[in-house]
Formats: C-alpha cells, structure tokens, sequence
C-alpha cells in the first residue's frame, strides 16, 4: 500500500498511513489526503490493518527487549550479540533502540487517526464499522499501556498529529492518569464495540483480547477483584477459548500453530486449533518482505550469533519432573538454547524465514493471573485449583494451601509457575516490576536494585528535539 501522508514529528509520532499488502488483503489505496481517504469500507479495514502492522514493527525485537531480556529467564547467548547483553546486563544507556518509544507511538497516532475517522465513513454494517474502532481503541490502549510499564509518565495523545505545530512538544502524563484515565476507558470503550460473534480472529483483537489486556491492568493497579472477575469473563464460551490439556499439543501449539500462519481476511472464520491463543503478533514475509521475519530462530538458536540462553536461574525452577523443561530449552553447544517454538533442530539458512508468531496473552497466561488474583484477596483453595490443570499438564502435582504459610508465599509459587509456564512469551519482567520483586530478584544477578532502574532511559534522540522532556532520574545522574 502506497504512502498516504507521513508527518515526522519531534516525539517520533508518525501521522502517516504507511502499508504494504495487510493480513486483511486490502488493495492499494491512492495518495489523498487523509479527510479524503476515509471514504469507504475499504478504507476503514485498511486504517484498522495499519495499527497491527505498526505494531509488529514495534515488537519485532521489543517484545523481548521489553519483555524477558532484563529478567531472570535468560543469560547472553554469543559475544556478538552485544547489545542484547548489555540490557541483560543492566547497562542500559540512552542510545539504545529499545530505549525509543517512536514505534509505539506510531501505533498510538494510527489508532487516533482510525478513532477520529472511523466513525465518519459510510460503511453498509454498524457492526463492523463499531468492531474496527473497538479493535482502534484496544490498540490505542495496548500501546499505552507497554508505555507507562517502560518509562512511567509518558506524553499523551488521544486526537492525531496530522501536521507540524508547537502541541506536538508535550510533558509527560501521571502514568496512573494514563493507566486509569485513558487506558481503562479505552477498554471499556472497546469492549462496547467489539463484535462478540463476528470478530473470532486471534492475529488482532477480539473481545478476548479487549478482556486480556484489561485484566492486566487491573493486576498492574492491584485491583485484583476486578481483575478476577474480568478474566471469568473469558470461560463463557469453550469453543474459542480453553486450555490445551496434553503437554504434546502444548508444544504443537508453539511449533505447528503459531508457524507460517497465512494472511487473513475472514476474521469471523477461526483458523487456529488451538484454543489457547488470545492475541498473536502475526509475521508474514509475503506481506511486508524482509521485516516479516521473526527472531525466534535467529536470536535463539546457533552458538555463533544466539543473543539469549535459558538462564540457569530458571533451569533450577524447574522439577526434574517437568515435562515443559525438555521442550523448551536444549543443552546444545555450550548453553541452552530456547526451543519452545521450535521442533528439532533449525538450520542457520532459515534464520531470516522465521515467520513464528509472538503471543502476547495466552489463556495459560490468564488463569495463572487470576489464580494470582485469587491468592490475593485470600481464595487459597480456589488459586490453586485453577493452577491444577496447568500443572497436571506438565506432569506435576500441585500442593494445598496448607502447604503455604503466608500470602507472599503462595504468589511467589505462582509466579515461578508463571515463569516456567510463559518463557519465551514476553512476561516475565513484567511480572517482577508489578509484583515490586524486580529488586531481590534481579540485584543478585546484573544489580537492578536501586529505585528508577526499574524502568528505561528515555532515547537521548526524543529529549533533543523535545525541550519539555525530562530524564528518567535514575539515568539523568548516571550518564
């Protein structure tokens, strides 16, 4: 799809609608203006696409740097991979790429373009013209969301940049404000408008996904009875979401499923056998070429260019008899490398045709949240029956409450069942930042342990040309 328009602005908000061939199939559009282009169904659907497209770019290697590559799950793989160690090892600077917030505010821009626009254009159905927004503003929230984790207080924009002026020099935004003002209300919005029997796709987001996300914050805001009550929500209907109950199919769900997946222009048609899946970060090389690829295989596996090893922190977490450990890490030249999304072994060739889907929320996922959710406002019993089928999965029994003396005892089971569960998922440093255990857990091992370390520099690119950004503290003495 050609350019629409682009405005490069000061804080790396991109107005433009920039595609090639979406996963909805949409043919190319002319350049117009953007008042012009919003003039069809098409044009809807091909508004919506951009937002995932932008936010594949964004998660391409952020999902790991954001997600594990500063926790416990790994240790640096090969020397070469010099910058993936330096985040594992805690020397994080403001040069680095993942310390650039551009690329989720290119989502957050596309989306506020698909909201001001969307409800404008004469489509023949309401219920897809109000799914699409849904979908606008669950995205808006997403991008948000993985904000206010990263840096804390961000600048915020809810209307588009579509042209230069003095607004786009903001402050950065109370992150709580953010959290509950704008990323909750988004969801709500969202979940209003989302197609609850059309919209059946796992590659964007469904009313599972608006329930996913929403669930987080919630526990990210320590709301744990609304995050419960959200995330029972998920149980109402078995045929598109529930638990994989063989640890074979638990694997074919990584290898087989996410693998290759086709573009998609029937979202009320379920492709995935899986029930599992809630929503995928979906990679296509015939779509956008060269950056369709992922870095499963690339980053993972081989001795001379792995950035990561399962760590042998993690190793030891798990029983002997587990079955998840021998098919998620294999010893293989000097390390174990992560093969949880990989069947036997892989070919260095293949390295740059990865197409292996990023899942960012599974239902595993969630019932281990909720089960979280239930320790805390004192269901034991309950917490740990919803672990039991995870656990019984992997081979292993789970214990009784009487075998826990304390609250904090039974959440950090949990949270360990979450780490040996969601390797490899983008999880686990979110885990440690929202339970405040980043600091006893991670000090011991690369020193993250003094407050404001706990979040990312902000790119020295984005305080250059934004005179009304200020230094994340911890990094502002530091450098």
């Amino acid at each position: 799809m050609k350019n629409i328009y682009r405005t490069f602005i000061a804080v790396s908000l991109a107005a433009g609608f920039v595609s090639c061939a979406s996963f909805l199939d949409e043919q190319p559009v002319s350049e117009v203006p953007a008042n012009q282009m919003w003039s069809s169904s098409r044009d809807a659907k091909a508004g919506v696409s951009q937002i995932y497209s932008y936010f594949r770019t964004a998660m391409r290697a952020n999902y790991f740097y954001w997600g594990e590559f500063r926790s416990d799950d790994f240790e640096p793989g090969s020397s070469s991979a010099a910058t993936q160690q330096r985040v594992m090892e805690n020397q994080l600077t403001t040069d680095l790429d993942c310390a650039d917030w551009s690329d989720l505010y290119t989502v957050i821009n596309q989306a506020n373009l698909c909201i001001k626009y969307l409800p404008k254009v004469d489509m023949p159905s309401v219920t897809d013209q109000n799914d699409l927004l849904g979908q606008a503003y669950a995205m808006r929230a997403l991008a948000y969301f993985y904000a206010v984790r990263l840096w804390g207080d961000v600048p915020l924009f809810t209307e588009p940049n579509e042209k230069f002026s003095d607004d786009i020099y903001r402050e950065r935004t109370d992150k709580d404000y953010i959290l509950r003002e704008v990323i909750l209300e988004d969801l709500r919005k969202a979940e209003s408008l989302i197609d609850r029997t059309g919209n059946k796709e796992r590659k964007r987001i469904s009313i599972y996904g608006v329930w996913a996300i929403m669930a987080d914050v919630y526990m990210w805001l320590g709301e744990y009875n609304l995050a419960d009550q959200t995330i029972e929500k998920m149980k109402g209907d078995a045929t598109f979401m529930a638990l994989e109950t063989d640890i074979n199919t638990w694997k074919k769900m990584f290898t087989e499923e996410l693998n290759n997946k086709a573009s998609d222009n029937t979202p009320e048609n379920d492709e995935y056998s899986t029930k599992e899946f809630i929503f995928v970060v979906h990679f296509n090389m015939d779509e956008v070429g060269a950056n369709g690829y992922s870095y499963m295989y690339q980053w993972f596996t081989g001795s001379g260019n792995r950035a990561a090893v399962v760590s042998e922190v993690l190793r030891n977490k798990y029983d002997a008899a587990d079955l998840r450990l021998p098919l998620v890490a294999v010893e293989y030249q000097s390390g174990w490398e992560m093969r949880k999304y990989i069947s036997g072994t892989i070919s260095s060739t293949l390295n740059k045709t990865c197409e292996i889907g990023y899942p960012i929320y599974r239902y595993s996922d969630m019932i281990l949240l909720q089960a979280e959710a239930q320790a805390r406002q004192s269901k034991w019993e309950e917490a740990l029956d919803l672990i039991k089928p995870i656990r019984t999965r992997a081979g292993l029994e789970t214990p009784t409450a009487d075998d826990f003396g304390t609250e904090d005892q039974i959440v950090d089971f949990i949270l360990d069942e979450r780490q040996r569960e969601l390797i490899g998922e983008g999880r686990r440093w979110f885990d440690l930042v929202r339970t405040g255990r980043w600091k006893t857990v991670m000090g011991p091992i690369n020193g993250c342990q003094e407050d404001g370390n706990e979040l990312l520099p902000i790119n020295y690119s984005l305080i250059d040309h934004n005179p009304k950004l200020v230094q994340n503290s911890y990094y502002a003495t530091t450098e």
